[in-house]
């Protein structure tokens, strides 16, 4: 397995390790308690908070150790059947449709 292609089931911990990249590291960069990195070291996704935390939690680890992002993303979205973050429509936006529309 090389280091560009990881593979599912890659054991995250020696990923890190490989990687020489420490828990509290990335704690300390990245503001996440070692406890929720641990959980997703784990694939324990049902123990980090969800929507937008769980995901962006998921995604800082795995940048962090130099591991495919969207792929850690995609499991932890597969496990949690956590949908997929939309842009949120403003205020703005919305009257912006409703005026191009009447004419």
């Amino acid at each position: 397995m090389s280091a560009s292609t990881p593979a599912r089931s890659v054991d995250l911990t020696g990923w890190r390790k490989r990687n020489g990249v420490s828990l509290s590291a990335i704690a300390a960069a990245t503001k996440i308690s070692v406890r929720y990195l641990e959980a997703i070291e784990r694939r324990k996704f049902d123990s980090l908070p969800g929507g937008a935390y769980g995901v962006n939690y998921v995604r800082q680890y795995a940048e962090a150790i130099h591991y495919d992002a969207n792929m850690l993303v995609e499991q932890y979205r597969e496990e949690t059947s956590e949908p997929e973050l939309r842009p949120v429509d403003t205020w703005a936006q919305r009257v912006w449709r409703r005026v191009r529309s009447i004419g």
